[in-house]
């Protein structure tokens, strides 16, 4: 896991330190090491990064895709796992990335979605 990959997780985690300390996997209660989880992420890195790394599996982002297959289960997907539809057809415009019309859709349907 990369620095950039390892923050985006981190902040999904804890929903950008939003949640109660005592249910994160970095915190003091948490850890093994009694450090707070700034102090966890200094002194003994590569812990923090497999904890961050172990919620990702466990915790796997949801995509568009995701919730599109929810809703129609029994849907005939492309090769790329992607339905054969463009997502502003189905979720509209408000998820229309900036580069929509020069991307490729697998791009689209694989973004997490926003809460």
């Amino acid at each position: 896991m990369d620095a950039v990959e390892y923050l985006k997780q981190r902040n999904r985690m804890t929903k950008n330190c939003t949640i109660a300390c005592n249910t994160c996997p970095l915190a003091i209660e948490n850890n093994h090491r009694n450090l707070v989880c700034t102090n966890l992420e200094r002194h003994y890195i590569e812990e923090a990064v497999a904890a961050v790394e172990n919620w990702a599996k466990e915790h796997r982002a949801k995509t568009y895709v995701d919730v599109f297959l929810e809703k129609f289960p029994d849907a005939k997907l492309q090769k790329n796992y992607t339905p054969f539809s463009c997502i502003v057809y189905c979720f509209g415009e408000k998820v229309r990335p900036k580069d929509c019309e020069s991307c490729d859709c697998a791009y689209c349907w694989s973004r997490e979605v926003e809460e």
